[in-house]
C-alpha cells in the first residue's frame, strides 16, 4: 500500500534519480502468522535411564507455522559491506521469486538505498518499534553478532524467530553460512527447523519514589562501570533483597548464557552453556582477589546499588550502549526477562556449540598443539592418556 499522508505513511526525496515517490510501508498488513514453537521429541534409547536424560536435557524446539507460513519478513543487515549488500540483493530476490505472496521489509535507511532497484519491498517508519512486533512473522539477519544484538533491540516484547547468517568478524552466535541460504530458508519458511530459545534479561532503574522504570530487555550483559572517571566505584550487589557483596573495582556484569562469550568472559567470566538456564554475576577488574565471578538461578533477582559513599561515578551500559549515569545510592533491578530470542539453530546443538568455542574462540589452545585440539574430532578413550 502506498500512503499520502497519515501515522505510517512518509513522503521521501528522490534517491538515484527516482523523483518525488511515496514509501511503500507495512501499514495494510492486518495480520501477523503466529509460530508454533514445541519443545523437539528426543530420540528415546534403549536404556530407561538414558532415555529419561534425553527428554530432560532436550531444550531445543521444533518450530511449525499456523497456516501458509510466514507472510512478513524483515531483513537485517551489516552496514558498509558490500559482500552484505549483495547478499541481500539476492535473498530479497530469491524469496520474492519464491514466495511472491510474501511482504519483504528493510530497515528506513536500508529501505532508501534499494528502494528502486527492489520495487517490492516495505519498510516501516523510523521510530516506530511497535509496529516490527505487530506485523513481523521472521526476521533474517546479515552481519555479526551486533547486527544480532540490534534485532533485539528492536523487539522488546516477544521476538518473532531468527534466521542469522554469518557475515561479521566472529558470528559467534550466527550458526548459518549465507552461501547455503536457500535451503536454510525454505526449511524455516516450510516448517522443518529447529530453534533455540536464548535467555534475555530485564533490566529497570528504581526511581526516587521507589518505583521500577521502564524495563528494557539485556541480550548480552548488563554492566554498572566506572565508564571515564579516574576513580574505582563501589558498587553493592544483592540477591533477592540479601547483600551478596559491595565491590570497589571497575564495575559489575550481569549477563547471560548468550553473553557469556563477550564483554563477560573477557573479565574473566565462564562460558556458559546456552541451554544452562542462569545468570551470570561477573567483577570487572576489582580491588579484592577473592571476588570470584558467580553463576546464580535463572529466577534470582539481581540489584546494583551504586554505594552512597563510592569515591567514583557510575555508568550503566546494556549490550554495550551508555544508558546513563548513575547517582549515589540509585540502582537498578536485573531479572530474567519473559521474551527470549527464538533463535533458528542446527539440528545438533551439542556439536555445532563444541564446534564454535574451538575455531572461533579457539577454546584451551596451547603452544604444543597449535591445531584444533590435541586429538582432532576423536573422542580420546582411555588408551589415549
Amino acid at each position: 500500500m502506498f500512503l499520502s499522508c497519515g501515522r505510517r505513511g512518509l513522503w521521501a526525496a528522490a534517491r538515484r534519480g527516482l523523483g518525488l515517490r511515496l514509501i511503500a510501508t507495512t501499514a495494510d498488513i492486518a495480520t501477523k502468522t503466529l509460530p508454533l514453537i514445541s519443545r523437539r521429541q528426543p530420540q528415546h534409547s534403549e536404556s530407561s535411564e538414558e532415555s529419561w536424560v534425553d527428554s530432560e536435557s532436550d531444550q531445543q524446539y521444533s518450530l511449525r507455522w499456523q497456516g501458509a507460513g510466514p507472510q512478513t519478513v524483515l531483513l537485517v543487515k551489516k552496514s558498509d559491506s558490500a559482500a552484505v549488500d549483495s547478499a541481500l540483493v539476492s535473498i530479497t530476490r530469491w524469496l520474492h521469486d519464491t514466495y511472491p505472496q510474501m511482504n519483504i521489509v528493510l530497515e528506513p535507511l536500508v529501505f532508501t538505498q534499494y528502494a528502486g532497484q527492489l520495487p517490492f519491498i516495505r519498510t516501516i517508519a523510523a521510530g516506530d518499534h511497535l509496529e516490527y512486533s505487530r506485523v513481523v512473522d521472521l526476521v533474517i539477519t546479515l552481519g555479526g553478532d551486533g547486527t544480532f544484538l540490534h534485532v533485539s533491540s528492536l523487539f522488546q516484547r516477544e521476538v518473532p524467530p531468527i534466521v542469522p547468517f554469518s557475515m561479521g568478524t566472529l558470528g559467534f552466535l550466527l550458526p548459518f553460512n549465507v552461501a547455503d541460504f536457500q535451503p536454510q530458508l525454505r526449511n524455516v519458511i516450510e516448517g522443518t527447523s529447529t530453534v533455540l530459545p536464548r535467555m534475555r534479561l530485564a533490566y529497570a532503574k528504581r526511581l526516587s519514589d521507589g518505583s521500577l522504570g521502564s524495563r528494557m530487555n539485556v541480550t548480552n550483559e548488563a554492566c554498572i562501570h566506572r565508564g571515564t572517571y579516574p576513580h574505582l566505584t563501589t558498587v553493592s550487589c544483592y540477591l533477592n533483597g540479601h547483600l551478596l557483596t559491595t565491590s570497589v573495582g571497575d564495575g559489575i556484569i550481569v549477563g547471560t548464557p548468550t553473553g557469556s562469550t563477550a564483554y563477560s568472559l573477557s573479565a574473566g567470566g565462564p562460558i556458559v552453556h546456552p541451554l544452562v538456564s542462569s545468570i551470570v554475576v561477573a567483577p570487572v577488574c576489582p580491588r579484592s582477589l577473592s571476588f570470584r565471578p558467580l553463576m546464580l538461578p535463572s529466577s534470582s533477582r539481581v540489584t546494583l546499588l551504586v554505594h552512597p559513599k563510592s569515591r567514583g561515578r557510575a555508568t550503566a551500559f546494556i549490550d554495550g550502549r551508555d544508558f546513563g549515569e548513575l547517582k549515589h545510592a540509585e540502582c537498578v533491578e536485573i531479572t530474567r526477562s519473559p521474551y527470549p530470542l527464538m533463535c533458528v539453530n542446527r539440528d545438533d546443538l551439542a556439536a555445532g556449540w563444541a564446534q564454535d568455542i574451538n575455531q572461533l574462540l579457539k577454546f584451551n589452545r596451547t603452544f604444543s598443539y597449535p591445531h584444533d585440539s590435541l586429538y582432532g574430532s576423536h573422542i580420546p578413550d582411555d588408551d589415549d592418556y
